[in-house]
Parts: structure tokens; C-alpha cells; sequence
């Protein structure tokens, strides 16, 4: 990790805790981390998770008002932030940093981005990849203006190497000065010159807000040679952002508001509510 960078010993004892409980060490490990504002989204998201077969997820609980309670599939990990969001994202990311040079990989889901089917058999089908992201709209706008598309932290996969644990790192640090971690990974990625393999990809154009982004059929394949990273982007059809959603899908992450009683209702609208 950066200098200045670092998780506290508790916290570090806590994810090392966790991972010496984990069931099956050969599967990705599920992340997801919530405070007390977001426990019945993340409520909502555990059951739909479980229903997708997963056996084993890691909870980092960001503050004391999230209580989760003693279960052998849950992985509860208490750590803590200053409060504000950017120390949130920083906190995130050394998380990230520290599972990958562990050597643990896994998949992070923010807890409004809900699983239909287990995304691990996708997002690790290629064993060439470091990183798989599901797609985002136009934020941020700097990024879409070069590409077309842009990366959506809301579920991402990660494949443990040192690689990725330093691409995590760097991200703890742009997090640290820039609005979020969305924001930090695809400046990073931009900035190190990343190449999409464009070229005989079948493309759509999506709209969202009036705005248009470049969506594909298939697995967009991406290299940072800077970075020694081979990134996927997930087809945003598997992990659509806008209300509609076929067959395919293997999760649902749809555009809303901040607020989580309001992500509750988007979440209800689009069918994806499982508590009353």
C-alpha cells in the first residue's frame, strides 16, 4: 500500500479473522459493505444473494449502527470511516487492496446492485483478466467523452495479484483528493492510456438523461500496459443500470437516488424487493 495509506490492526485482524472462517477458499469470495443507514438494503441484497446459490459473503460493517447478525454465512468485518464519503471511498479501496495481496479474489457489490444469478461464473470465466467491471452510464463525463462508456464500481470483480492489489492502492489515493472511487478508476484507467478492443464488437447506443453511451453484446476486453492489467467490461445488458432488464441479466443495479429509502423504492419498482 501507498505510504500514508494503511488499514488499522484491528481492522486488519478482523479481515484476516474472516478469512481464515471462509467455507470454500477456491471461490471468489462476495463483498459487500454497508452502515446502519443502508441495513435493509443490504438485508435485501443478502437474500438475494442467497438465493443465487451463494453459500459465503463478507460484510464490512463502516460503523457501529450496523448490526449483523451471527450467522456461518456471513463474514462480518467491523471497520470504520471519518464520515464523509470521501474517506469511505479510501477506506474501500484499501479494503480491495488488502484482500488482493492476500490473494484473495473476489467480487465487491454495492448492496443496491442486487444478484439474479451468481456473477462469479462470469466475471471469472477468462482466466487472462485482472479486473471485470459492469458498465456505467456517462459518469464521470470526462472518461465517456474518450471512450464512449465508462466503468460502474457498483460490481466489479478482482483477481488477486500484486497487480491488482497495486492497482488498489492508487486508488486509495486519487479517492482521497477526488469525489469518488468511480471517478478514481476510470481517471486512472483513462489517464494510463487503456485500450478497448473495439473493433468487430456489435454496439447499441443507449440514453440516459438525453445523454447517449456506447453499449455491446459481449465482453469488452480492455489492456493497461502501463498498469500490467487486462480489464473486462460486463455487457451492461447482464448488469443493466437502466430500468428494463431481460432474460440474461445476472443482477440488477438500476440508476437512483442516494438516499436509501429511496433506492428501496426504485429497487421495489423494478422487482427487486424481497422484504416487506
Amino acid at each position: 500500500m501507498t505510504a500514508g495509506q494503511t488499514l488499522p490492526a484491528t481492522t486488519t485482524e478482523a479481515l484476516d479473522a474472516a478469512l481464515a472462517a471462509r467455507i470454500d477458499t477456491a471461490e471468489p469470495l462476495p463483498v459487500a459493505f454497508a452502515t446502519g443507514t443502508f441495513a435493509r438494503l443490504l438485508d435485501n441484497w443478502l437474500i438475494h444473494a442467497r438465493a443465487t446459490g451463494v453459500r459465503q459473503v463478507m460484510v464490512v460493517a463502516m460503523d457501529a449502527r450496523l448490526a449483523v447478525p451471527p450467522s456461518p454465512d456471513i463474514l462480518v468485518v467491523n471497520h470504520r470511516y471519518d464520515g464523509t464519503l470521501h474517506d469511505l471511498w479510501v477506506q474501500r479501496a484499501l479494503v480491495f487492496a488488502f484482500l488482493a495481496d492476500r490473494g484473495v479474489d473476489f467480487v465487491h457489490s454495492d448492496v443496491d446492485a442486487v444478484w439474479l444469478k451468481d456473477p462469479r461464473l462470469f466475471c471469472f470465466a477468462d482466466e487472462g483478466l485482472d479486473l471485470v467491471f459492469s458498465q456505467g452510464t456517462n459518469y464521470p463525463g470526462a472518461v465517456w467523452q474518450i471512450w464512449g462508456f465508462v466503468l460502474c464500481c457498483g460490481l466489479f470483480a478482482v483477481r488477486a495479484n500484486a497487480r491488482t492489489a497495486a492497482f488498489f492502492s492508487k486508488i486509495s489515493a486519487l479517492a482521497a483528493r477526488i469525489p469518488d472511487d468511480q471517478v478514481a478508476v476510470n481517471a486512472l484507467l483513462a489517464q494510463h492510456r487503456t485500450d478497448w478492443e473495439t473493433t468487430g464488437q456489435s454496439a447499441t447506443t443507449l440514453e440516459v438523461r438525453g445523454v447517449p453511451f456506447r453499449t455491446f453484446e459481449q465482453m469488452l476486453f480492455g489492456t493497461c500496459e502501463a498498469l500490467n492489467l487486462r480489464i473486462g467490461l460486463i455487457p451492461h445488458n447482464r448488469v443493466p443500470r437502466l430500468p428494463v432488464a431481460g432474460a440474461d441479466a445476472i443482477a440488477r443495479h438500476p440508476l437512483g437516488p442516494g438516499d436509501p429509502v429511496l433506492k428501496a423504492r426504485v429497487l421495489r419498482a423494478v422487482g427487486c424487493w424481497k422484504l416487506p
